[in-house]
């Protein structure tokens, strides 16, 4: 017996899969950076020997490596026939990167042989959504993004503390510091109980 899926549950897998792909660009986004610190590529505020330092002690592969499984479960079971990259970090320490860039194309960078005889077996994107219907799949793509959260901002912060990248959240919060200083200096009275209390003084 079979179970019909609904247009909801579609909307719902649909939902999780575009977050996780928005986790994967975010962590993919500062693990480039990261690695263009690296390789002395990237353009630092600090001493490169620092910021490289900083970078490879910060990367957290235990992190990686749970990206890697669940990805290279989740893309076995919507693109079933693909070659997929080894997911073992030992012997492919791209692997995570690599699967994650096929999550987010949706399948367009991998070649190899399909399964024939099933509309499922191909890598169509826009199948992706039906196809993960259900607890498990549906789990799988839900603890792929927390996971790529972790792993982004362990990454943000070790390009932030290395030097090739700006703390914007910094600047964001100071800007509004400075916004809600200045309307209380010229629209709340600031300015008026200023010069009053400095003629009291003179």
């Amino acid at each position: 017996m079979t179970t019909s899926i609904t247009t909801g549950e579609v909307q719902k897998a649909a939902a999780e899969l575009a977050r996780m792909r928005s986790s994967l660009k975010g962590w993919l986004k500062y693990r480039a950076l990261n690695d263009q610190v690296l390789t002395g590529q990237a353009r630092v505020r600090k001493p490169l020997p620092y910021a490289q330092r900083v970078v490879a002690s910060s990367r957290d592969m235990a992190t990686e490596q749970e990206l890697a499984d669940r990805l290279h479960a989740l893309l076995d079971a919507v693109m079933p026939g693909h070659t997929l990259p080894n997911a073992d970090l030992r012997s492919n320490p791209q692997g995570a990167v690599q699967l994650a860039q096929i999550a987010i194309a949706g399948g367009a960078q991998v070649s190899g042989p399909v399964a024939a005889g099933s509309l499922f077996s191909g890598a169509h994107p826009w199948l992706w959504p039906a196809l993960i219907v259900g607890g498990l799949l549906l789990t799988v793509t839900t603890a792929i993004k927390t996971a790529a959260d972790v792993a982004k901002d362990r990454e943000e912060k070790a390009c932030i503390e290395a030097g090739a990248c700006t703390d914007y959240g910094f600047w964001l919060k100071a800007g509004g510091i400075a916004m809600a200083a200045w309307v209380a200096w010229t629209q709340m009275g600031g300015r008026e109980a200023f010069h009053s209390m400095t003629r009291r003084r003179s």
